[in-house]
């Protein structure tokens, strides 16, 4: 039998859903955009990567020929074992400067808007002003470092000219842009954490190792997780810097795999073999934050029960 509260449960029950479909409806249009436009430029990818393209853009299809011949190619095998090696040198850096960065800022009391601000600014420069920047630090005559080491009485170093010394300037020129967004990341999550639970962690004797490991880390996980995927992704696709600071170069020491496929791609107008490097370098990327994910988002609230 029907009864007058019907209505009311019916209104009730549309109210609830609303509140909790209002904000994936609010996010669903920039998510389509996002999505249709990296759909667009991955499939495009993907496309030319099986295909041989002339400048008029006629394609011919031709499989996993383009794959082979990359895969095979020893130069492309270099770079991109020198790839992974600034990719892992890049996170371990910096991942470790922002979380220094972000804790120091985190225990800032007075002026603390202005110095968080001012640890943004390595983020607003662009990289080839980055890059410029460091070349400006890093040059054999008159530079900065070199300038510092003579008065120190320690010989002068062609940075930029040593294969080693390029690869370690390059890495450095990297962390210096990506790791303000990754601090500002780090220095949220610790924001959230209860100051009582230092507090609590003094009184029984804990040392500060142990409040970083057991509490605090802990607790940022998340946070920790979203940092790694930037630092991945800007690791990966760095490209401005290096060609403005290297070109590739000394002896291709500093020649990582985006900047081959951009000489794939446009230097030697072979669209198909350059598509393969970005589908590469966008499978390493894809897979890495699907392992943060799995390891710092859903892994942590597994622990948590799901809330």
């Amino acid at each position: 039998m029907t009864t007058s509260s019907d209505p009311a449960d019916a209104r009730l029950r549309v109210s609830i859903f609303m509140q909790r479909a209002a904000p994936y409806l609010l996010v669903l249009p920039g998510l389509i955009f996002v999505l249709g436009v990296l759909g667009y430029a991955v499939g495009g990818g993907f496309v030319l990567s099986v295909n041989e393209t002339d400048l008029f853009m006629n394609k011919t299809y031709v499989g996993l020929k383009n794959y082979i011949d990359v895969f095979s190619d020893s130069r492309f095998q270099a770079a991109m074992l020198r790839t992974l090696l600034f990719v892992m040198a890049s996170i371990t850096l910096g991942i470790t400067m922002s979380m220094i960065f972000a804790l120091v800022l985190y225990k800032v009391v007075r002026g603390r808007r202005f110095f968080r601000g001012l640890s943004l600014v390595p983020y607003f420069v662009s990289g080839i002003a980055t890059a410029v920047m460091f070349r400006f630090i890093f040059t054999t005559s008159g530079g900065f470092v070199n300038t510092v080491l003579t008065q120190l009485g320690l010989p002068a170093q062609s940075w930029l000219g040593d294969p080693t010394l390029a690869f370690i300037v390059a890495i450095l020129a990297n962390c210096w842009f990506m790791v303000p967004f990754a601090t500002l990341i780090l220095l949220g999550g610790l924001q959230t954490i209860d100051r009582d639970l230092y507090d609590a962690a003094a009184i029984d004797g804990a040392r500060p190792f142990q409040t970083f490991f057991l509490i605090t880390i802990p607790l940022i996980k998340p946070m920790l997780g979203v940092s790694l995927i930037w630092v991945s992704y800007i690791s990966f696709s760095t490209f401005d810097i290096v060609l403005a600071l290297t070109a590739g170069g000394p002896l291709k020491a500093t020649e990582l795999v985006s900047i081959y496929m951009y000489e794939l791609a446009f230097l030697q107008l072979n669209f198909g073999q350059g598509a393969v490097l970005m589908v590469v370098l966008l499978t390493f990327n894809t897979v890495l934050s699907l392992v943060y994910i799995k390891i710092f988002v859903m892994g942590d609230k597994r622990r948590s029960g799901g809330k």
